[in-house]
Formats: structure tokens, sequence, C-alpha cells
């Protein structure tokens, strides 16, 4: 239901699989609700069978992420909702629900062996990351934490390292994990970048002109940002032998804006070997459109709801249940 409601938005079609805007909201919300009540029912039931368990703690991380769908939702629909304060109050307070229930997870997890050598939690982070940032996008205060699911992201990522033929590297090696983190890692800081920069201030869901001092203060945060993106862009560009292209045209996008930013505010590139700024740009951005060119080849044929139902549908913010 989020995937159709973003396709619509997105494409402005009056309908998709025969269902308009209002209808997905009004059944979206009635399915969430449902999965959220069969889910305490079963985690209920659990807990007075085996009580606290190793079932109980997968069924609970089942709930959570539950919970975080449905918040995300809300929270998502908020503006097109019958009632978006009540919509939005809600989603904020699924998600505060599904972070405490992470964090109950992940603090008896080790001891009930329910973590062990699975990827659960690295992809449960991953998840959150997407959906925070998706709201970020919405204009929505970062009231999670998201810097610091950056961080916890590592540590899973480093404890992964520690146990032979953990099977967070069955598919993907460290270098393609870290891509993937990486890759929300320059989104994230990009986006505060724009978000500092002329558009509205960072998390306010009612935008607001800033006044001088409090827009100089963004342009020394923005080039800070971009910094930050550029120089976790670059670390897969030079060290790692493959690159997952969606992560490297990020990477290209916050190299280049890194060296837009450096002359635009009279700064001074000392680590090109004596090569024209400008020429690196260039030749970077031209990096970037050869990728994208063969990312489109990729891409389903067809029109814009097509295209728009294939990159919906990998966002990977929606956490999916597999039994």
């Amino acid at each position: 239901m989020l995937t159709l409601y973003r396709i619509i938005h997105k494409t402005g079609v009056p309908q998709l699989c025969g269902l308009t805007k209002q209808q997905i909201i009004e059944m979206g919300s009635e399915y969430f609700d449902k999965a959220i009540d069969l889910g305490e029912e079963a985690l209920s039931r659990i807990n007075r069978e085996e009580g606290f368990s190793s079932s109980y703690l997968i069924f609970m991380q089942q709930l959570s992420n539950r919970y975080f769908n449905r918040g995300l939702f809300l929270l998502t629909v908020r503006d097109n909702h019958p009632k978006p304060d009540e919509a939005e109050q809600q989603g904020w307070l699924d998600l505060s629900t599904c972070k405490d229930m992470d964090r109950e997870v992940v603090d008896n997890a080790d001891h009930e062996g329910f973590k062990g050598e699975r990827d659960i939690y690295f992809e449960v982070l991953l998840a959150r990351i997407k959906g925070l940032l998706s709201l970020m996008k919405l204009d929505y205060t970062d009231q999670w934490g998201i810097e610091d699911l950056f961080q916890e992201a590592k540590e899973e990522l480093a404890n992964a390292l520690r146990v032979p033929g953990h099977t967070l590297f069955t598919d993907l090696d460290l270098a393609g994990q870290m891509q993937r983190l990486d890759e929300v890692m320059i989104d994230f800081y990009l986006h505060c970048r724009e978000a500092d920069g002329e558009g509205p201030v960072v998390g306010a869901r009612n935008p607001r002109k800033a006044n001088r001092s409090m827009r100089s203060s963004m342009v020394v945060a923005s080039r800070s940002r971009v910094e930050k993106a550029a120089m976790i862009g670059i670390r897969m560009l030079i060290e790692d032998d493959y690159v997952i292209a969606d992560a490297s045209l990020l990477a290209l996008k916050a190299l280049v804006e890194s060296l837009h930013e450096s002359g635009h505010h009279g700064g001074r590139c000392n680590d090109l070997a004596g090569l024209d700024p400008s020429d690196v740009q260039s030749t970077l951005f031209h990096y970037r459109q050869h990728i994208a060119e063969a990312l489109s080849l990729s891409n389903p044929p067809g029109d814009l709801v097509s295209q728009e139902t294939f990159r919906m549908s990998n966002m990977g913010d929606f956490s999916m249940e597999f039994f």
C-alpha cells in the first residue's frame, strides 16, 4: 500500500491497480491495524506458552517491524489522510514503540541466542535508516537519531567480521555491505546540505525562512556535510575493487558537489596533484553520467509509472516478513 501511494503521489495518475489515493490510505490503514493486532495477540500467546524465549524475541522483532511499517505509512500519507493530525500523532507513536522494541530485542538477543550469526539486525538497521531518511525528505524532524543508527550499523559489521562464515557476507562481502551503508550515509549528508542551503530548516515540518545569521551558519554546516559525504564516497571509489552502481552514483555526486562548494566559497583544492578543479569536476560528472546511462538500460522499459514502480518497490525501507 505504501508503494502504491508513493507511485500515485509521484506520477500524479488518478489511480493504480484500480485504487485511488484515498482508497489506498483507507485500506492500508486497515491492513496495518489488523497486522499489529494479530501480532500483539501472537506475542502474548508465545509469552504465556514459552515465557521470554528465542521465539518470543523473533516475534517481537516481527511486531516491531509492523509498528515501523505503519508509522512510516501514516507519516507518508499524512497530508492526504482524512485526519492528518491524528495520523501524524499515531505515526510518531508507532516509531517510538518500534524503537523501544528494537532496543529490547538487541539488549536480550545475545542472552537468548536469537542474534547468533544471523544478519537480521544489520538489515533492520538499514531499513530503519532508509525509512527515517524518506521521512526527512518529507520535511519531518529526525526524532529517532539517524546518526546513532549509522554507528550501530558500523558496529554490527565489525562484530560480524569476528565470526567466521557469518551469513551477512554470504551474498556480499564486507566491501559490498559497507557500500550499502555508505550509500545511505552519503544520501543523508547530501540531503542535509540541500535542506540547510536553499530549502527549509532541517526537520521543520512547516518550512520557515531563516534570518541572515542563521543562513550564514547553515552555509558552514552545508560545506561540512558535503565534505563528510565526499570523504565517505571517495573511500569506496579508491579502496574497493567493485562498486555497487547506485552507491557509486551518490559517491560521485558528493565529490562533484564538494569540488563545487570548495570553488564557490573560495576554498583551495590542495589534493588534486596540480590538476584544474574544474577539469576534475567535469571528469567526475562524465563518469557519473556514464554509470547513470548504463543503469537506465536495466530499468524496465515503458512509461513513468513503470519506472517509478520499479524504483519505489526497491527503496528498502519497508520490512517484509518471511515464514
